[in-house]
């Protein structure tokens, strides 16, 4: 199947999207956003960039912290989500791409949760993704990057999983293809409705009335000494690299690979 350059623009957008990440849980957004604050000393009320916010919930987690904060993402779908888990919060949330420059800027941080880095074909686009940090940050600003650990991701790789919901079934396969994480998604519906439960939420998603469909994810494999040279190459000094949300080291058998680095002018 060829993978579309777009396909992080079609599928993070489509309303069954979250229902494959349930097990992602506002608890596991207040330890990471818990872990920034332990690592970079920040004051209350500093602001901060969610790059790739999705749905809102470490863009939550964040402002109850005691942050200013504002969220950047793609997709409009998610984007609605955010302000219904957000509504009345003084959180100004922006739709772009997060290769175009940034509203608002002069950030004191910038976080990238949840694996939101390494989505295109062109490794220059990541690098510009770095250029829109660098100029977004205030001197001496931090990133803070929750990315996996490629290490961790080829020794424990599952080839293929089911998972079942009340209307419909996610198929996943996953392989490694030229330097790429890539996972097939598709989708088969139990129903002839547009009215689907996803996440204890009934939706009127417009879906297809039969059949399924297919969808793709891929991810650069970026190795921990990528992400750092990356960022080095920009003006950042690596202050710290997690291993998982509970701050443990860096280490081959780590799930994550968590920079945080601070802007040097």
């Amino acid at each position: 199947m060829l993978v579309p350059s777009s396909w992080f623009a079609e599928w993070f957008d489509h309303p069954l999207y979250l229902s494959l990440y349930s097990h992602r849980s506002d608890k596991e957004a207040v330890q990471v956003v818990e872990l920034l604050l332990r690592s970079i000393s920040l004051p209350r009320g500093a602001r901060i960039l969610d790059l790739c916010c999705g749905s809102g919930r470490h863009t939550k987690a964040l402002y109850d912290a005691g942050f200013d904060v504002v969220g950047l993402d793609l997709s409009k779908n998610l984007l609605n989500l955010a302000r219904q888990e957000l509504a009345g919060l003084p959180v100004r949330l922006y739709q772009g791409d997060m290769r175009s420059p940034y509203p608002e800027g002069s950030y004191d941080c910038i976080a990238n949760f949840f694996t939101s880095f390494g989505y295109f074909d062109n490794p220059s686009d990541d690098t510009t993704v770095i250029r829109r940090i660098c100029e977004a940050l205030n001197p001496s600003g931090y990133f803070f990057l929750d990315f996996f650990n490629a290490k961790y991701v080829r020794s424990h790789l599952v080839p293929a999983d089911i998972l079942v919901f009340d209307d419909f079934t996610i198929t996943q396969k996953r392989s490694i293809e030229q330097g790429f994480v890539v996972k097939h998604i598709t989708v088969q519906y139990h129903t002839c409705s547009n009215t689907y439960s996803v996440l204890g939420k009934t939706s009127d998603t417009n879906l297809p009335h039969s059949s399924s469909q297919t969808f793709v994810e891929r991810v650069r494999l970026y190795e921990p000494e990528d992400l750092q040279h990356l960022l080095t190459a920009h003006g950042f000094t690596i202050h710290t690299i997690f291993g998982d949300y509970t701050g443990n080291p860096l280490s081959p058998d780590a799930p994550r690979c968590i920079v945080v680095a601070q802007l040097q002018h």
